[in-house]
């Protein structure tokens, strides 16, 4: 561990005052690597994973900078709208009585209004609300002298990185920037180049492009495409995780996966895009309190979610590229702290998944799904661990007089299934998902009778219809045994050919004139008199 302190880095007495409250002794070495030139005035270009402490990196001399004048003073851009709000919240246990202003979307007018109106030194929020406020004249940034740019990797994923070239070319040349990044793809190298002025580089050990975290275990599962919500309840059911993030594709699937794990004793939340600020604000500071165990959410809205010690996140599918696997893997492991990262996935992503273990150093601890059975005798592990840590001298007398009355191995079992009345078991599920096996049989048939027939001689099915011979003609013939055979046979000699006679010769052509006039054929409706409708 570091000796370095915060004192030894420069930051003020109130800062200290307010880390110590809060248990921050020694800084995280993101914190230890670039307070000291924020403090200096110096624009900084980060490469840092998510979960390492970049709050306070960028905070402490945010913070520590700031004067006494009531305006614009910083402005910190986020990619979504939680992330925004819980930087704000993170500045504000630090000076709790300072302005601070939220512009996000979602949220009513009125309180961002009165927040700029009043003078707010640091103004946090997302780049559309940001310049929607520009366009609308009641956010000022003439005076800004410190600008910080969060996730930016995320915002050039979401589209972002447009609006945010937009607002900081309108700021006035010459703020302090800097620019926090998880990787630096070649927009975000161009962005950088144009904005910041001689700036500190700094790439973290752990900050390459496809960084992977030493404390996160990843433990991938194999199961078919359709069994993952059941797969997901047996797991549950058998770790028993304090808590668990869970991420699905769709917003329609968040809904179906926090639906199933309900029914099945797992009570859950889903969090997407579609929500009202209102309840995605409730669901989360349910969430982050320990109030509810499993939320289901989409990759968008769960992006800047910062939840201490988290245990489990879950995968349902692989997204499709590894950078958005480890980012989302980085909501567990945070801090220091271990956690652990578990994929469901079919046999077409599992693939990806090994590739992607060679091209970005994971190391993968598959696992199965777990049966009924291991899920009862996890349960009943935890529920003895539970009776031997809660035994009082009143319950062992009640426990003593029960026994006298009772066979010891009956009264356990009973009482097991009082406890064990309302506890799901799991679904009965394949280790492995089924092959598609071809049938062997083709029709209906030959599945019937076990298999295809086989040939028979054209007098095996002949005599096996019966007799159908027919009369001798023109066209059959029947052989010496009664059995039918073609007109001509393999002994039978072809006819000679018969030239046909000439026909008689025909009389002397007859010319047009020769030929009978054709009869005048009668025309009634020339001759009937037109009809003529008259008014009465």
């Amino acid at each position: 561990m570091s000796d370095m302190t915060f004192a030894a880095l420069g930051c003020s007495e109130a800062l200290l005052a307010a880390l110590a409250k809060r248990g921050f002794e020694t800084p995280m070495p993101v914190q230890e690597q670039t307070i000291r030139p924020g403090l200096e005035g110096r624009d900084l270009l980060v490469q840092s994973r998510t979960g390492s402490g970049k709050t306070l990196a960028f905070g402490l001399p945010l913070l520590q900078r700031l004067s006494d004048e009531r305006h614009t003073q910083a402005l910190i851009l986020a990619p979504t709208r939680e992330l925004a709000q819980q930087v704000g919240a993170e500045l504000h246990s630090l000076m709790p009585k300072l302005p601070i202003a939220s512009l996000v979307g979602g949220v009513a007018y009125p309180p961002q209004l009165r927040a700029l109106q009043m003078g707010s030194p640091v103004v946090v929020g997302t780049p559309g609300r940001v310049m929607d406020h520009m366009e609308r004249g009641t956010l000022d940034l003439s005076r800004v002298r410190m600008i910080v740019l969060d996730e930016c990797d995320e915002m050039l994923n979401m589209g972002f990185l447009e609006d945010v070239e937009t607002i900081l070319a309108k700021v006035p040349a010459g703020p302090q920037t800097f620019l926090f990044s998880a990787t630096l793809p070649a927009p975000i190298a161009k962005l950088a180049k144009r904005f910041l002025k001689d700036p500190v580089q700094l790439q973290l050990a752990e900050a390459g492009e496809h960084a992977v975290h030493a404390d996160i275990a990843h433990t991938p599962v194999l199961a078919p495409d359709h069994q993952h919500v059941r797969a997901l309840v047996n797991l549950l059911l058998r770790d028993q995780p304090s808590s668990a993030l869970i991420f699905t594709k769709t917003k329609a699937q968040t809904e179906e996966v926090a639906e199933e794990l309900t029914v099945s004793g797992l009570p859950a939340a889903f969090l997407h895009g579609d929500l009202a600020q209102a309840t995605r604000t409730r669901i989360l500071g349910q969430f982050k309190d320990g109030k509810l165990r499993y939320l289901v959410a989409t990759d968008v809205a769960a992006r800047g979610l910062d939840i201490e010690g988290l245990p489990l996140v879950v995968h349902m599918g692989i997204p499709t590229q590894l950078e958005s696997y480890i980012h989302r893997s980085g909501r567990t492991g945070r801090a220091g702290a271990k956690g652990s990262s578990m994929a469901l996935v079919g046999w077409k992503e599992s693939r990806i998944l090994l590739a992607w273990s060679r091209r970005g150093g994971l190391t993968l601890d598959w696992r199965a799904v777990p049966t009924p059975a291991e899920i009862r005798e996890a349960q009943a592990a935890k529920l003895l661990d539970g009776i031997q840590g809660s035994v009082s001298a009143s319950l062992l007398q009640q426990a003593t007089q029960m026994l006298k009355d009772a066979d010891p191995v009956r009264l356990v079992a009973g009482l097991l299934g009082l406890v064990q009345a309302d506890q799901a078991s799991g679904f009965d599920l394949p280790n492995e998902p089924e092959k598609k096996v071809k049938s062997r049989f083709e029709t209906a048939r030959e599945r019937k009778e076990g298999g295809p027939r086989p040939q028979r001689t054209y007098a095996e099915r002949t005599a096996a219809r019966g007799d159908t011979s027919k009369p001798d003609s023109a066209f059959s013939k029947t052989r010496p045994d009664g059995s039918f055979k073609p007109r001509r046979d393999l002994d039978e000699k072809p006819r000679p050919y018969v030239k046909p006679k000439a026909d008689a010769p025909a009389g002397p052509r007859k010319t047009w004139a020769d030929r009978p006039a054709p009869k005048e054929t009668p025309r009634p409706w020339k001759a009937a008199p037109t009809k003529t409708w008259k008014k009465k």
